[in-house]
């Protein structure tokens, strides 16, 4: 097997060019944020067998109607897999970090609506336990928690699978640290999965409303719009190749006094977008069989 396709087969990548970031238009005015500490990726197999991941469907729901105490966070994902060859079990993983404590937070993971058991495996400070993968950091990525849910999934033959990955819990004072919280939601193991997919995203806000936005190289179509109490950001695509982007939220403690300077360098920048970031890359090896 070629080394490349080890490398980027499960490659997570955050690309994080700040001037990239395209902005949807809020009640806040900030400046361009720096990389951030916080994410959600997608899930990906760790083995080199051809599987399609036919759907998905992903909501994200952040109950900031008390940011300045906590936020409160919803992940609910859904995947169908689908295997084309031999009955197989294999081990999935879906990484995140969320730069806080998250003892707090409940964990769920279900396999056609039954529940199964799985591990939380942390990279940071590396675990000399861990022989399943080898995990590589970018070393600014590193001072960061790096959370792994790990579980094993058996796949029968010509057969659809849904997995569903549900956790939520509570970050509290979430502007105290850097007066800016922002987190992503990475789509981008598209050449883990065979043929083209259909899924959807949606990030939920309620009470107080972030700066939204997206940024990457294979965008989905994407609107925000107006729901009870707060608002939803929702990209979705139908039969065609994964989308290669990150979705996001920011939240500021406080506006800029130089509101009119910013809105210009920010309409300045979405027009014409230097490369002014920094990269973030997560790349996890699979290893080789013997």
């Amino acid at each position: 097997m070629k080394l490349h396709r080890q490398v980027s087969s499960i490659t997570i990548a955050f690309f994080i060019f700040l001037n990239l970031f395209i902005l949807i238009p809020s009640n806040t005015v900030a400046p361009p944020a720096p990389a951030p500490d916080q994410f959600i990726a997608e899930i990906f197999p760790n083995s080199t067998l051809p599987l399609q991941l036919s759907h998905t469907n992903t909501i994200i729901s952040f109950n900031a109607t008390d940011l300045s105490n906590k936020i409160d966070i919803d992940f609910d994902a859904n995947y169908s897999l689908f295997n084309p060859e031999n009955t197989i079990s294999i081990p999935l993983i879906l990484p995140l970090s969320l730069a806080a404590n998250i003892s707090n937070f409940i964990f769920k993971v279900y396999v056609n609506n039954t529940r199964i058991p799985f591990d939380l495996l942390s990279i940071t400070p590396w675990n000399e336990n861990i022989t399943e993968i080898d995990v590589h950091l970018a070393f600014f990525v590193e001072k960061y928690p790096i959370i792994l849910i790990r579980n094993n999934l058996t796949l029968l033959k010509n057969s659809t699978s849904v997995i569903r990955y549900h956790f939520n819990g509570s970050i509290n004072n979430p502007l105290d640290s850097s007066d800016l919280f922002y987190i992503v939601h990475h789509l981008g193991t598209s050449q883990d999965w065979l043929g083209n997919s259909t899924g959807k995203v949606e990030l939920r806000v309620y009470g107080s409303q972030p700066v939204y936005g997206r940024r990457g190289f294979s965008f989905a179509p994407c609107e925000l719009v107006d729901i009870n109490g707060g608002r939803s950001y929702i990209c979705e695509w139908n039969n065609t190749k994964r989308p290669w982007m990150d979705i996001g939220i920011r939240f500021y403690g406080k506006a800029s006094p130089y509101i009119d300077i910013i809105d210009i360098l920010i309409f300045s920048i979405v027009l014409f977008p230097p490369i002014t970031g920094v990269l973030i890359i997560v790349v996890i090896i699979k290893k080789r069989r013997k």
